[in-house]
């Protein structure tokens, strides 16, 4: 995208509000500095403003996220006439996505252009390396056609040749031949695949010819990357052509690491002029019924305090050092290979690694789950791949398996290697006794038995041919609990009784609590004695062992036994045909076996003929991420703990990552390090204690000292400037609440629902036969998460019943009632004809919203993103716009269309809310704005307002700490709300559970 109106476009009048005045001036006299600024605040225009003021020498850098680049800037610069002259380095004159060739030409073309303003996303500032695909001569012998043949000769003749250069080199042969016509680039790529077919040439990947990886303009292919470079006093520079650049959202860089922190960096000397803007980055959680693996047991997240001891990464208790409570938040949930799930917020971290990363050697990194759920791409920045699944359609993205974790030893009353095999082979009831067509499990047993116990052969299995054992003293009465006219205790038995397994039928078996939560010793020989009778190794001629049970609590506590030991175990279950008459005449009902496929880094047989069969599996050390659905609103809750890697362990084992924060980096950019530290170390060593690792030198974590947060805020004032919204000299913004009645009968279901977590819905349908009939579904609310977007749903109006298992029953819902449509129709109506903007939070909400209001005469469309729709509402061209409050955010301006909105349902999310509201109510508005808030009377809605109200007050400490201090009178404190994301969630925009 270019344009040019330094001649054609005469500047329109505008006048700046109080606010941007003051950060107008601010950034005037100070070069390097920061405008952290609220929703509605109109950066854009105070920053193009500065521009306009201080007449910047040479091109300007814009570096935002793409959907600003492409429309908020441009947007602005044409409705003010600002007369730069603008050159996307993203997209083409038609809004669509550079190529990679033309992309580098543009990166040319800066050197040549005169003055302009460039824009550019974060990604594309610099990239890793990039591996070339070379055709190598292979085997000798002749090609097939006579193309084909002319081209193995060059190959051979030139060496290694990517296939475009082959392609050009070919041609350029045939062109020296006046007799030949140069055949089309398709006809040699066809002769080329014919070649690669067969195994006269190789078609693999190399480093870079020209800098064998280290990184060169011929292999990555970022903007900084591709910058000439020349030596200047004896040092390699790159000649960067921006002087002045401009980074809109530059919590981008809060990672010191970061491959664009480091790029932008290594520019920031060539810089005479550098402006942030920027929002706060949104902590992460986990709902705080999420179970946390502590030395001891589990205990949910909402339970954590600070100086708490959870499990580490390493299988080692770490302490909790910080308790972050957020409130209610949007809930996602991560499924992994195993069917493991974990339920956490959009930002909260994981430590990940793919394949193609250890191919290239290159370790994991920390990435949030939103990031991680985002559509497949190629963009490879900073070398991170896009896409829960790579190309093949398998997880992209595996976590660290837990190592064996370390739990206090505790004291049994039988050898845990006996009562596996007990639990696998025995029977347990007036008498104690088991069945093994092995020697050495009997010696085992021998070995484990109590003093004074023994076996006694009791023969052999009909079916089997296996020899079966009674454990007995020997004694009569032996197998007696304890002392009946003169008997002898059977101390086995006695302890079974005593762990209440005395009596259970194979069913029913389970694993005793002390030998779950015991040492590692006892974990691992009690799955000794289970694997050696019911399990098998090498299944499949691959290396994955099984263990099978037809107890499913049995399954769940192996499960529970192999994970805690730093195993990876999927389930299935085989669901026999039965009854069967068995071999000895009695009737088996043939009951469902749960068959455990594993591996783990310890053997898990003691039995030869098992074990030296085992073999250790590489699976063991990750488990991949499959799926990332949004499943509601619910409580969350972050905690950082003192562990080196800052993981702890989560429900079934999961490793996950606990909360981050860096705003140095941020800083150094404006000031290389005068403020903060000249690097990462000087700054934590400034304002932070090291908590060291138990036994070493080496800092676990830095924790902040008592005085940092009032001291950092102090030090960085002087380089970043608020202004606060609510002091914005707006027209007048009124907030109305508007009750909605639902009939008796509905509101005591929704009682009774938010009761007893189930709720009957009749569905009333024309059978096959064309007669009318009705069935009853019931809709059950697993969890709190689950129950609260229920409770959201019921009290819009609709109702989804879409089962999880049935992937065609996606998207269904039934309607419950119309009471908040027919509100929504009579606002609209009685608006005098001025255009309404509704903001829904379900997809259901948007659908009956669009068929009632269409029915009824009234043009409503739903928000699709596109600049387009942008422009006819501002042009007043649509009646009613419907409006996701995920899609509300990036600077989208609004304020010109309407003045008022209608919440059909309250977010949760404050951002949400207020970037919202932020549409309309902003800079440029022109009329008061009122905003209903549509509110189901005896529901969840009427404790939203108070929610949303508590949530603002929590946000100012650092903004006021960042104000100016000059006319105080006048000083206008900024509420720091983060901008929406860099990239919309199209999935929680468009899908609720």
């Amino acid at each position: 995208m270019t344009s040019d109106m330094t001649a054609a476009t005469a500047l329109s009048p505008f006048s700046l509000m109080p606010h941007q005045q003051q950060i107008h001036d601010f950034l005037v006299d100070h070069p390097f500095a920061g405008a952290w600024l609220g929703v509605g605040a109109g950066k854009t225009l105070t920053t193009l403003s500065v521009l306009q003021t201080i007449r910047p020498m040479g091109h300007i850098l814009v570096i935002a996220p793409v959907s600003i680049a492409r429309s908020t800037w441009i947007d602005e610069i044409e409705k003010w006439g600002f007369p730069i002259r603008t050159k996307s380095l993203i997209v083409d004159e038609n809004d669509r996505k550079l190529s990679k060739g033309k992309r580098l030409q543009r990166f040319q073309e800066v050197f040549t252009d005169p003055p302009t303003m460039y824009f550019i996303n974060q990604e594309l500032l610099t990239q890793p390396p990039q591996r070339e695909k070379l055709i190598t001569p292979a085997a000798a012998g002749p090609a097939g056609s006579p193309e084909a043949a002319e081209l193995l000769d060059l190959v051979r003749a030139r060496g290694a040749l990517g296939r475009d250069e082959l392609i050009d080199s070919y041609r350029a042969l045939v062109v020296g031949n006046a007799n030949n016509r140069v055949p089309a680039k398709a006809k040699i790529r066809a002769c080329i695949q014919e070649l690669l077919k067969s195994p006269l040439v190789t078609w693999e990947a190399y480093d870079c010819r020209t800098c064998s990886g280290a990184g060169c303009t011929q292999c990555r292919f970022g903007l900084v990357d591709q910058m000439p470079v020349q030596n200047i006093n004896g040092q390699n520079t790159i000649i960067w052509p921006f002087p002045t650049v401009i980074i809109d959202e530059s919590q981008g860089f809060k990672s010191h690491d970061s491959q664009r922190f480091l790029a932008l960096s290594t520019v920031r000397p060539a810089m005479s002029r550098l402006i942030e803007l920027t929002g706060t980055p949104a902590p992460n959680a986990l709902t705080q019924d999420t179970p946390i693996l502590t030395p001891t047991g589990w205990r949910p997240m909402g339970d954590m305090r600070l100086g708490d001891r959870v499990i580490g990464s390493d299988g080692k208790a770490t302490e909790v050092v910080g308790v972050w409570p957020q409130g209610d938040k949007p809930i996602f949930r991560v499924t992994f290979s195993d069917d493991t799930i974990v339920d956490c917020t959009e930002e909260h971290l994981w430590e990940v690694n793919s394949r193609s990363r250890r191919g290239k050697g290159l370790g994991p990194l920390v990435i949030a789950t939103g990031d991680l759920k985002k559509g497949r791409s190629r963009s490879r920045a900073n070398n991170v791949e896009v896409g829960l699944t790579d190309k093949g359609g398998a997880p992209r993205w595996t976590t660290p398996t837990v190592a064996p974790v370390e739990m206090p030893s505790r004291d049994v009353p039988l050898d845990p290697y006996l009562l596996g095999v007990l639990l696998g082979d025995g029977h347990i009831g007036h008498t104690i006794d088991f069945t093994t067509l092995d020697d050495e499990i009997r010696q085992y047993v021998e070995v484990a038995l109590p003093q004074g116990m023994q076996m006694t052969h009791r023969g052999y299995r009909s079916d089997s041919k296996a020899s079966a054992y009674y454990i007995t003293s020997g004694k009569r009465g032996g197998s007696l609990p304890g002392l009946i006219r003169g008997a002898v205790p059977n101390p086995v038995k006695t302890a079974l009784r005593d762990l209440n397994l005395c009596g259970l039928r194979s069913w029913e078996k389970f694993i005793p609590e002390p030998y779950l939560w015991n040492d590692e010793t006892t974990r691992i020989e009690l799955l000794r004695g289970l694997c050696d009778t019911d399990g098998s190794s090498k299944t499949n001629g691959g290396s994955t062992s099984q263990f099978s049970t037809s107890s499913p609590r049995l399954a769940e506590e192996v499960t529970f036994l192999i994970r805690s030991l730093g195993g990876y175990v999927t389930q299935h279950v085989e669901q026999r045909e039965g009854p069967q008459v068995m071999p000895q005449g009695h009737t088996s009902l043939m009951r469902p076996h749960y068959v455990l496929s594993f591996g783990m880094p310890a053997n898990p047989f003691r039995l030869p003929r098992k074990a030296d069969n085992w073999q250790p599996r590489w699976r063991i050390k990750e488990r991949a991420i499959r799926s990332i659905e949004p499943i509601g609103i619910a409580p969350a809750q972050c905690i950082t703990v003192a562990a080196d890697d800052g993981l702890f362990v989560t429900k079934d084992f999961v490793v996950t990552h606990n909360s981050l924060h860096d705003l140095w980096s941020q800083i150094y950019l404006l000031d290389e390090g005068q403020t903060l530290g000249q690097n990462i170390t000087a700054y934590r060593n400034r304002w932070f204690t090291p908590k060291m690792v138990p036994g070493t030198t080496t800092p676990a974590k830095w924790i902040p000292t008592a005085n940092a947060e009032a001291e950092i805020h102090q030090a960085i004032s002087h380089l970043v400037m608020s202004a606060q919204n609510t002091s914005l000299q707006l027209p007048a913004l009124s907030i109305q609440d508007v009750n909605v009645t639902l009939p008796p009968d509905l509101l005591q279901a929704y009682k009774d629902f938010k009761r007893d977590l189930v709720l009957d819905i009749v569905q009333t349908y024309t059978d096959d036969d064309g007669k009318l009939t009705q069935s009853v579904e019931s809709i059950v609310a697993a969890n709190q998460a689950v129950l609260t977007s229920k409770l959201m749903q019921f009290a819009s109006g609709t109702l989804y019943t879409s089962d999880p298992d049935d992937p065609t029953t996606k998207g269904r819902y039934e309607v419950i009632h119309d009471k908040k449509i027919e509100m929504t129709e009579y606002l609209v109506r009685n608006n005098g004809g001025e255009p309404v903007l509704i903001a829904y939070h379900f997809k259901s909400d948007k659908e009956q919203l669009l068929t009632r209001l269409r029915k009824a005469g009234v043009g409503a469309q739903a928000f699709d993103g596109s600049r387009d729709m942008v422009r006819r509402w501002n042009a007043k061209q649509i009646p009613v716009m419907l409006l996701h409050p995920a899609a509300a955010g990036h600077g989208l301006n609004l304020q010109h269309g309407g003045s008022t909105m209608i919440w059909y349902t309250l977010p949760f999310s404050l951002e949400h809310y207020l970037q919202t509201n932020g549409r309309l109510f902003r800079t440029g508005q022109t009329k008061p704005v009122t905003i209903h808030r549509l509110i189901a009377k005896g529901t969840q809605d009427e404790r939203m307002p108070s929610v949303l109200t508590v949530k603002q007050q929590v946000q100012d400490d650092l903004i006021k700490a960042v104000s100016g201090d000059f006319n105080a009178e006048q000083a206008l404190l900024a509420a720091l709300e983060e901008e929406i994301r860099e990239d919309l969630n199209d999935l929680w925009a468009c899908e609720r559970v």
